[in-house]
């Protein structure tokens, strides 16, 4: 028995590149997606991170001058200054006259004795 060659179908399968690219395509940019989020969700995490860091510096720094607040309370207190005063670790001195800067001279009294420190121009005429 011959076979004849039109009778012979070769078993050879075809690649179809249009479809086999279509779904590479799809792959890729699924993939590219995927690590795209990974990604994303990293640098939310690094953030927030840093976000609870900075909020602790700030919650920190406000402790601390509450203290320091306290303290200057406490050192500039009239009982803190009358014990330093007695230990004659500072001494108070008189302001003499001469040593008071005036950026206006001093006001005097009207003829009617009242002193006035302010004044209207349109009054005066």
């Amino acid at each position: 028995m011959t076979l004849t060659a039109g009778h012979r179908s070769p078993h050879v399968n075809p690649i179809h590149l249009a479809s086999l690219a279509r779904w590479l395509l799809l792959a890729f940019a699924f993939s590219a997606c995927g690590l795209l989020f990974v990604f994303v969700k990293n640098q939310q995490h690094s953030l927030g991170e840093q976000t609870r860091q900075v909020e602790r510096q700030i919650r920190e720094v406000r402790a601390h001058n509450e203290v320091l607040l306290a303290r200057i309370s406490t050192l500039s207190s009239r009982a803190e200054l009358q014990r330093k005063l007695d230990q004659k670790f500072i001494a108070l001195q008189p302001i003499h006259d001469t040593s008071i800067a005036r950026l206006v001279p001093p006001a005097q009294a009207g003829n009617d004795g009242v002193l006035r420190t302010a004044a209207n121009e349109r009054v005066r005429r």
